[in-house]
C-alpha cells in the first residue's frame, strides 16, 4: 500500500538522521539540496531524482531501498 511506503520512508529517514545527529538543514548543506526540499522529500512530498537518491542513501550510509522503499515497489 502507498500510504504504508511513505511512512516507512519517513520512518527511515528520520531514524537514519538520528543516527547520523543532524539536523535537516545539516544534511540539506551537506547534499547542496534547499532544506525545503529535503524536507518534502523525507515527508513523502517530492521524490529525488535517480542522482539524489542515490547521494542520499550513501550520505546516510543506507541502501538505496532501504531509503525509498516506496520507489522500490515495482
Amino acid at each position: 500500500m502507498k500510504i504504508d511506503a511513505e511512512l516507512k520512508r519517513r520512518e527511515a529517514f528520520k531514524i537514519a538522521r538520528s543516527r547520523k545527529k543532524v539536523s535537516q538543514r545539516e544534511a540539506s548543506i551537506a547534499l547542496n539540496i534547499s532544506e525545503s526540499h529535503f524536507r518534502n522529500i523525507e515527508s513523502g512530498r517530492g521524490n529525488p531524482d535517480a542522482v539524489l537518491l542515490f547521494r542520499i542513501a550513501r550520505y546516510f550510509g543506507e541502501t538505496p531501498e532501504n531509503m525509498f522503499p516506496d520507489l522500490a515497489i515495482a
